[in-house]
């Protein structure tokens, strides 16, 4: 993962130039791990959107470089422009380039029988001293072969290329790598699609003036109607409302509030909230960070004390889907849902750049462990200042006092406090200016992200049914909370409170 990551419509992209992107190349050959690279265009976000192991193959890629005019284009609109269109197409022979310099050597697997082979006569031409360890062309339906697969697994490892170039098509490509990426012993891997047939010459790209406008996918349609035209007239279409999702999630919103049963909850989205915490950050030292959802909200109107609790805080989130739809009901138009575990990725993601320190408290000592062990695997770079799982009574005065300190002398920037509702956002209140860090209260964050616990699909969490996931993981804890709550929240609302 470069350190110029950034969040960009549903997805996140590496924001380098060419140069910059083929010597991240080289260095995650020379770190000899498993690394790959996706190149996003238009339809890869729309198939994104909708398919969970898609996009969890993104977030897990090592180097995300933008394919597409129409997505730089995107980027400038929504303000945050990236700096160069680098496709996979493009990409691939500056990485041959590269290779033939370093010694590195490519094995390519794909395009139909005899094309692959035709491409690598064409790159050793073209590029003297790149050593391609191998060719392979699969059959069609070589996915449902295990024997082929096996046979394909051991011809690459047995050739110990240095970089797997594999032209398959999306999401097909990337989905073979992803499944069986633990068995393949190559530094790097590229998912390139048509690249080959393009350097085999078998099938010709779009002329370079086609593509600096924005219209390969055209030129492309023109070449192969009846295969294309769903993909580029129908499917992808699609990328229009989810620009304009998503451009309102990444704008930024100076946070106003909207009282929700005299809660008040921040009309706000991700990216401001970000932009706040850290912008502010040396002023909201001591300060919290409330995740509100509709359990809290309803506590909150029910017990003054805890109300108070929760409109102390710097920043009440809507973590709850239900309260970003009642902001907007009531005319703020900007409000987006934030969720405690949506919001720790995005902070410890930036934090592996601008080098803030992190605390986490709370939660258990097991869940700690593997919370800890995943962070330090997904964010390599983050700087974890220290855990603790306190008891699960009440702190003695002493105790109290000894883990002020313990966490102070440990100069985190942010406190993470998984203790659960609605006692993390009493401690949090009860220890405001006395801890040396913004506090933020995430709940079962710790247990998603810990993977102790498994968070609803995607598609729950859309349809306001993250809390019926829930509901079924865990009955006994969460019947009586939900009927209650939920049944009060929709009556108080229905009534004009």
């Amino acid at each position: 993962m470069s350190d110029k990551r950034m969040k960009f419509l549903n997805t996140h992209v590496d924001n380098l130039t060419m140069e910059e992107a083929v010597e991240e190349a080289k260095q995650l050959i020379l770190k000899r791990k498993n690394s790959y690279v996706v190149t996003p265009n238009v339809d890869h976000i729309v198939k994104i959107e909708h398919d969970p192991l898609f996009r969890e193959i993104y977030e897990g890629a090592d180097l995300v470089l933008t394919d597409g005019k129409p997505l730089i284009w995107m980027s400038r609109l929504m303000g945050m422009p990236i700096k160069e269109k680098i496709s996979g197409s493009d990409y691939f022979p500056e990485v041959c380039k590269m290779a033939a310099k370093e010694g590195f050597s490519v094995f390519l697997l794909g395009a139909a029988e005899g094309v692959a082979k035709k491409a690598a006569i064409n790159l050793m031409k073209k590029y003297k001293n790149l050593k391609i360890a191998g060719v392979y062309s699969p059959s069609y339906t070589f996915e449902t072969n295990a024997e082929e697969i096996a046979n394909i697994i051991r011809k690459i490892n047995r050739t110990k290329p240095d970089i797997l170039c594999i032209g398959l098509g999306a999401p097909k490509q990337e989905k073979f790598y992803y499944k069986y990426r633990d068995l393949l012993h190559v530094p790097l891997t590229l998912h390139i699609g048509a690249t080959i047939d393009f350097e085999a010459g078998v099938v010709k790209r779009a002329p370079k003036w086609v593509s600096n406008v924005g219209l390969e996918w055209f030129y492309r349609l023109m070449k192969e109607p009846r295969r294309l035209y769903r993909r580029y007239l129908l499917d992808d279409v699609e990328i229009v409302p989810i620009f304009f999702k998503y451009r309102n999630r990444m704008r930024i919103v100076e946070p106003k509030c909207c009282n929700i049963l005299g809660v008040d909850i921040a009309v706000t989205n991700m990216r401001s909230v970000i932009h706040f915490l850290t912008k502010e950050l040396e002023k909201l030292r001591g300060e919290y960070v409330c995740v509100s959802n509709v359990h809290t909200t309803v506590m909150a109107y029910n017990d003054p004390s805890y109300r108070v609790v929760q409109n102390s805080a710097a920043i009440a989130v809507p973590d709850g889907k239900p309260l970003s739809l009642i902001c907007r009901l009531r005319g703020y138009r900007a409000a987006q849902r934030v969720a405690g575990p949506d919001l720790m990725p995005e902070i410890l993601r930036l934090s592996e750049e601008k080098g803030y320190r992190h605390y986490f408290y709370g939660s258990t000592e097991q869940t700690l462990e593997s919370l800890e062990r995943n962070l330090r695997k997904n964010y390599p770079r983050l700087n974890i200042a220290g855990v603790c799982s306190p008891p699960f009574r009440k702190l003695t005065e002493e105790e109290d006092i000894e883990t002020i300190k313990m966490i102070n002398d440990s100069k985190p920037d942010f406190l993470w406090v998984g203790l659960g509702a609605p006692k993390q956002e009493r401690w949090m209140y009860e220890h405001r200016g006395k801890i040396n860090a913004v506090m933020l209260g995430v709940g079962a964050a710790f247990d998603f992200h810990a993977g102790t616990a498994k968070r609803a699909p995607k598609w729950m969490q859309e349809f306001y049914l993250e809390w019926l996931y829930r509901l079924i993981q865990d009955p006994k804890r969460l019947l009586g909370r939900y009927v209650r709550s939920n049944a009060q929240f929709i009556w108080l609302i229905l009534t004009g409170h």
